[in-house]
């Protein structure tokens, strides 16, 4: 996964609490810059054979015949995204989950999500969006001096006070 988003990667935090926009919080699993806008994800380390959808609340994985039921996943993570776009409107924030390249999804893949053998298609599609690097970068810039680490706030090199 590291090498396939490696090339998209301005930088990038993992592990932080945002403010969800109506009194609580939410965790983030990593955040990503890249010159489209902000990114999104959220890892599944499953296998197997997965089935769900955007509206389905339940997900099953089927492994050695036996199935397993989870929470959408897409739930949470486009949640985050409405609250990443609370703070910074006027870039777009995509999201991926990812699953382990022997996850398949047998009756169809939803939208924003990637196995590992689907992820470099999956973000060769996101970098034909327009660069927005400038604006982006600003997005990021009021984004950290927001988001809690370790209920901290975040210390970057380089960052400004402004």
């Amino acid at each position: 996964m590291n090498e396939i988003l490696r090339s998209h990667i301005l930088d990038e935090i993992k592990e932080i609490i945002i403010p969800d926009g109506i009194g609580g919080l939410l965790e983030v699993e990593h955040m990503i810059l890249t010159e489209q806008g902000l990114l999104l994800i959220e890892t599944y380390p499953m296998s197997g054979n997965l089935f769900g959808a955007d509206t389905i609340d339940q997900w099953t994985q089927i492994v050695d015949g036996r199935s397993y039921k989870f929470a959408n996943p897409l739930r949470h993570i486009r949640t985050s995204r409405q609250a990443i776009k609370a703070l910074a409107p006027k870039v777009p924030v995509f999201c991926r989950i990812i699953f382990n390249a022997n996850s398949v999804f047998p009756k169809g893949k939803p939208d924003d999500v990637s196995v590992l053998t689907s992820l470099s298609d999956d973000m060769n599609a996101m970098k034909s969006e327009p660069a927005l690097a400038v604006e982006s970068k600003q997005a990021w810039d009021k984004i950290m001096r927001i988001v809690r680490k370790n209920g901290q706030a975040v210390q970057r090199e380089g960052s400004s006070n402004g």
